[in-house]
């Protein structure tokens, strides 16, 4: 994956999503496209937009810290707006939902998916909390002390609640979910975006 595309306008093409390996040349800004090909492949399709969600936490991180870029942050919002939302409909609409019907009971699925549930109720809740604080951050209003703070939870909490879905429950499923569970989860997140992701 590079770091052009919708969540990259307005920069240089070239120039690559920072991770562990990266050099000067790569942009703390960009956050991933997504693959159109891992449409076929939902689960590996949640694992990279888990890994695009951990880049968001990563500029959040930094933006708490005093760094700012408006094309960045205008950026962020989107990926936030959107990515972010759709992520959520992903889950509580269908992967979940599928897990539930197919799985054991030893596999604890349902009170992981409650746990889940709840935590995506605080991501919805703190996310437009968020949203506010960086439109305003457009505007060149500093933040506060307290939007800072309000950042740093939002990102604390998100990067917790991936490490429950990549470490418990996408393994889970990669056992459990078999081609008919697959394909239908395909055809759900495909159609939430109407047939193609811009």
């Amino acid at each position: 994956m590079n770091a052009a595309g919708e969540s990259g306008r307005g920069r240089e093409p070239k120039r690559r999503v920072c991770d562990a390996s990266s050099s000067d040349h790569c942009d703390p800004w960009a956050i991933e496209p997504m693959p159109r090909e891992l449409f076929d492949s939902p689960l590996d399709f949640l694992f990279a937009d888990h890994h695009r969600q951990r880049q968001a936490v990563r500029i959040l991180l930094n933006i708490a810290a005093g760094a700012w870029d408006e094309t960045g942050g205008s950026d962020l919002i989107t990926f936030l707006e959107r990515d972010f939302a759709l992520h959520i409909q992903d889950e509580e609409c269908d992967f979940v939902p599928l897990l539930r019907r197919i799985c054991p009971p030893e596999d604890g699925i349902d009170v992981l998916a409650e746990r889940l549930a709840d935590e995506h109720a605080d991501d919805r809740s703190s996310v437009q909390r968020v949203i506010a604080i960086l439109r305003k951050r457009l505007q060149g209003e500093p933040l506060s002390r307290q939007a800072q703070e309000s950042i740093r939870d939002f990102a604390a909490h998100l990067r917790q609640h991936l490490a429950i879905e990549n470490s418990v429950l996408l393994p889970i499923a990669r056992v459990r979910m078999d081609a008919e569970s697959l394909t239908a989860l395909s055809k759900a997140m495909r159609n939430r975006r109407g047939g193609h992701m811009s």
